[in-house]
């Protein structure tokens, strides 16, 4: 019987030890997912004394490549950049209680502990979670946090009781390490609406982030894996997280804001390779991946010689694309930094309603991002990726 491909679901799982198959711990809610099973075929071409050309074939090495596209949710975005970048360095949000009882329209809370001013705060659970922002904090404990009326202007939506958890973002950074190597290995689950295979030792070769301020966040992750096995069927439990969208970019080239941003592709690449050597099976006896290259498609509009002069006078200076969630909905960001860019190419394009300019751009090895780019994410996620 014909299968709707909407039932497929796939999850995955940081590997403890390479190459061993877990249960996953988080779903993907993908938007295409492309797996294919790659068996390189051997040709037996030989001479038998008749007019045909092949002889024989035989199935030679195998591996499997992936091709996963979804939109860049908050909470899923730090495990395809620990996977691709590199170490997560974990900076703790504030986990508090609350110490009164509150209610809706309320415009200060009462703390545990303090809360520093300019923090995206989370309060409730399920159906009364709730964000906002936090004024200048007073008190000596317990502490008055009030309510942003930027954020907020209404005060809070929901009344809660004493001893709820409020809680502040974790910011996670991702850097290279060389020291830290290598990087880490993944197990997908995949239920393709015939059966449940788990494929291991899954490493990321390919990270393509697409910012577009008319469409969502995209990414498109590719990868190398082992074969399958035959494994039981699993329940994937899906985030109900807003993904980011494109027109929350903010971008900011050489130290200065710019608002001339049309799109922004960042591909960011680590060359794989499935190593098939003397163990006896078709398999590879491991997924390896090398040095990283992070580069840029970058359109403007072309309304003065700012972005120009990067590319003209080779500067190299910073380059970030930061994206920020309304408070109300998370607030989570995230930020791409190549903190020396180097601005190879520069066109223009006249033959658009309003002229505009597409620039490629490379990160260039720097000690502050200890590689070509580093990412900082602020999201709900307390443990490291």
């Amino acid at each position: 019987m014909t299968q709707l491909s909407r039932l497929a679901t796939l999850g995955w799982a940081k590997e403890s030890v390479a190459g061993t198959w877990l249960a996953p711990t988080s779903a993907i809610p993908f938007t295409k997912a492309d797996f294919e099973d790659v068996t390189d075929p051997i040709e037996d071409k030989s001479y038998r004394g008749n007019d045909t050309d092949l002889q024989g074939l035989y199935a030679g090495v195998q591996q499997v490549t992936w091709d996963i596209e979804l939109l860049g949710y908050p909470d899923i975005l730090g495990s395809f950049l620990r996977a691709m970048i590199g170490p997560d360095t974990v900076t703790a949000g504030v986990t508090t209680t609350l110490s009164t009882t509150t209610v809706a329209g309320a415009t200060s809370i009462s703390t545990a502990a303090t809360i520093p001013m300019g923090s995206v705060v989370s309060i409730g659970t399920a159906g009364t979670l709730e964000y906002f922002i936090s004024g200048t904090p007073s008190g000596s404990g317990p502490y008055t946090i009030p309510v942003s009326a930027t954020s907020n202007p209404s005060g809070l939506l929901y009344g809660h009781t004493s001893s709820v958890q409020v809680s502040t973002q974790t910011t996670h950074t991702f850097k290279q390490s060389p020291t830290n190597w290598p990087l880490p290995t993944y197990s997908f689950t995949v239920f393709d609406t015939n059966t449940t295979l788990g494929y291991s030792y899954a490493r990321i070769t390919d990270l393509a982030i697409k910012i577009d301020p008319k469409a969502g966040v995209s990414l498109d992750g590719k990868f190398l894996t082992q074969g399958a096995s035959a494994q039981s069927t699993t329940s994937e439990t899906y985030n109900t997280i807003q993904p980011m969208l494109g027109w929350q970019w903010a971008q900011t080239n050489s130290g200065g804001s710019s608002t001339r941003g049309l799109s922004l592709d960042l591909t960011v690449k680590r060359a794989g390779e499935a190593i098939h050597a003397s163990t006896g099976v078709q398999g590879p006896r491991e997924i390896f991946t090398g040095v990283l290259d992070a580069d840029g498609s970058y359109k403007a509009i072309y309304e003065n010689q700012t972005d120009f002069a990067l590319f003209q006078n080779y500067q190299q200076l910073p380059l970030t694309a930061a994206l920020t969630k309304p408070a109300s909905i998370g607030g989570e960001s995230v930020a791409f930094t190549m903190n020396k860019s180097g601005w190879k190419t520069a066109k223009r394009d006249l033959s658009q309603p309003y002229t505009q300019m597409t620039f490629d751009i490379s990160g260039i090895y720097n000690s502050t991002d200890g590689g070509a780019m580093s990412a900082v994410l602020m999201n709900w996620v307390a443990a490291q990726y």
